[in-house]
């Protein structure tokens, strides 16, 4: 049996889907398609549709049965949406996302001891920036957009509110001295958010997958590069 080089876990922009001639599907440039044809094609895409940390954490003891060399991950985006369709429905009443601050915290502790608990060489990826208006447009086409936005307040707390989950991600990740691949600052750095996410504002286009793929491909190469220079000081 072929050893797996890289498994990639996650939620849906790991499994490369996005809404497509009004349907979700998995992109064939996705960045794990490219990863798989140019880095490594003994890598395996875990990326489920929907998950988040709590879910995740339900399936995790599996892992331990993993010969992967390198586990990429990234989770949360999913943990900090809403039920939109209540928002919708009931928008002057209180609603919760789908995991609190507090509990997705939590959850990647737990995750990530058992990642290090299992000597897994583990690398996280931060959340692509979400792009709140075109989210809201994408919502709004069959839900009450007078409603949400009575709820919200403004299309702006949807960026906010997705930023303090990330920043959670970041901070937990960081704590545990695991490299972090900052997709975020390489899709807001290209200035040009409307290509980079698709009509959804929640999935990367195809030209944001290129672009993780890319972020992704310059930490290897750096990785490579910094071998080089411990095993040979005179390496420039």
């Amino acid at each position: 049996m072929e050893k797996t080089t890289a498994l990639f876990l996650g939620d849906s922009i790991v499994k490369g889907i996005a809404p497509e001639n009004g349907k979700y599907r998995v992109l064939d440039t996705s960045y794990f398609n490219k990863f798989s044809e140019t880095i490594s094609s003994s890598a395996v895409n875990k990326g489920r549709f929907g998950i988040t940390s709590t879910k995740f954490l339900k399936g995790i003891e599996k892992l331990r049965e993993t010969d992967a060399d390198i586990i990429f991950f990234s989770i949360g985006g999913n943990d900090c949406n809403y039920n939109w369709k209540e928002i919708a429905e009931n928008p002057d009443i209180n609603h919760f996302p789908a995991v609190s601050k507090e509990v997705f915290e939590n959850n990647l502790h737990i995750i990530f001891d058992f990642f290090l608990e299992n000597n897994m060489n583990v690398i996280a990826m931060n959340f692509p920036p979400l792009h709140a208006e075109k989210f809201f447009s994408y919502l709004t086409q069959k839900l009450s957009g007078e409603a949400i936005l009575r709820w919200l307040g403004n299309v702006s707390k949807i960026h906010y509110h997705h930023e303090s989950y990330n920043a959670i991600f970041e901070t937990v990740t960081r704590s545990y001295g695991i490299d972090l691949i900052d997709i975020r600052s390489r899709f807001l750095r290209e200035d040009n958010l409307d290509d980079l996410m698709s009509i959804d504002g929640m999935h990367p286009s195809r030209e944001g997958h290129e672009l993780i793929y890319r972020s992704i491909s310059h930490y290897l190469l750096f990785q490579v590069i910094q071998l080089k220079k411990a095993l040979n000081p005179l390496v420039l």
